[in-house]
């Protein structure tokens, strides 16, 4: 359901509940413990923790290669980037799938 990293407890500090709300495949959530939590494949669809950001399409599939302790970053990146490199990693994969056939 989720990807649960650890590292130094992010301060979440909230005032309050927070409403159940929508959640998307990627979404880092930040549980109160301070700990983020990426959702990911199989991820329920409304959470109530604090959302600080979310992965882009282009990423996932390197978050299904993680092993247990590796290390991750997060860069932060604008929509049209994002959408520039899922493009090209879409391109890439159909260009292999030519040279299959």
């Amino acid at each position: 359901m989720g990807i649960r990293l650890q590292g130094k407890p992010l301060d979440m500090t909230s005032s309050g509940e927070m409403i159940t709300e929508g959640v998307s495949l990627g979404a880092i959530q930040i549980t109160p413990g301070g700990q983020p939590i990426i959702l990911f494949v199989e991820q329920q669809t409304t959470g109530g923790y604090p959302k600080l950001a979310n992965v882009i399409a282009a990423d996932l599939a390197s978050l299904g290669q993680l092993r247990p302790r590796d290390e991750i970053r997060f860069e932060l990146v604008s929509m049209t980037e994002a959408r520039a490199l899922l493009i090209g990693q879409e391109e890439v994969l159909a260009s292999a799938e030519l040279f299959e056939q």
